[in-house]
């Protein structure tokens, strides 16, 4: 398929896309491949020299507004998703391998928790939730690392143990970090 060019074209494909921002993705990007292909075809039925025409065209498809609310029509509704839910696991989920140190069955039972508010939350995708849970139950691991590493090697292995400890901290930061930006992405 091509894509479309046309300045008055692409403004009028954002303009969907911003109005179908609270579709669910695959609804949304089914309805923008629907309507980029069907102007692709106008313009080819009908090349347009100017702007009288492509306007034309976009008026023929309808107004942005009245193609979503259309499209929101056909689509079940989605719990709206409260402010705790989003943030939840983004505190957990770094928290629990911290706790995990302090207290083991804390730190379990807070990642528990993390993974399952994460693995619950509709904002996300299943490729961002694989990503928080890797990045999350790294710390564990790395606790187990360190854990094992104090035990059999003492003090000397300083280096490897300042590398464990870092990656049970930064690494599920990070994770937590993608997931509110990932978030931020699906909302707007």
């Amino acid at each position: 398929m091509k894509t479309v060019e046309h300045p008055l074209a692409v403004a009028y494909l954002e303009a969907v896309a911003r109005e179908a921002a609270a579709l669910a993705p695959e609804l949304r990007n089914e309805l923008l491949a629907d309507l980029t292909e069907h102007i692709t075809v106008a313009f080819a039925e009908q090349p347009a020299r100017n702007e009288a025409e492509v306007k034309a065209i976009l008026d023929r498809l309808g107004d942005p507004r009245t193609i979503v609310a259309t499209a929101r029509e056909g689509e079940t509704a989605a719990p709206p998703v409260s402010k705790w839910h989003s943030l939840a696991p983004l505190i957990l989920l770094p928290v629990a391998g911290l706790l995990g140190a302090v207290n083991l069955v804390l730190g379990g039972i807070a990642m528990i928790a993390g993974l399952v508010l994460l693995w619950a939350a509709p904002h996300w995708s299943r490729r961002d939730k694989i990503i928080g849970t890797a990045g999350s139950l790294l710390a564990p691991v790395a606790l187990v690392g360190i854990a094992f590493t104090a035990a059999t090697a003492g003090a000397l292995l300083e280096p490897v143990l300042l590398t464990l400890v870092a990656a049970s901290v930064l690494v599920p930061v990070a994770a937590s970090v993608y997931l509110f930006r990932a978030g931020r992405r699906m909302s707007s």
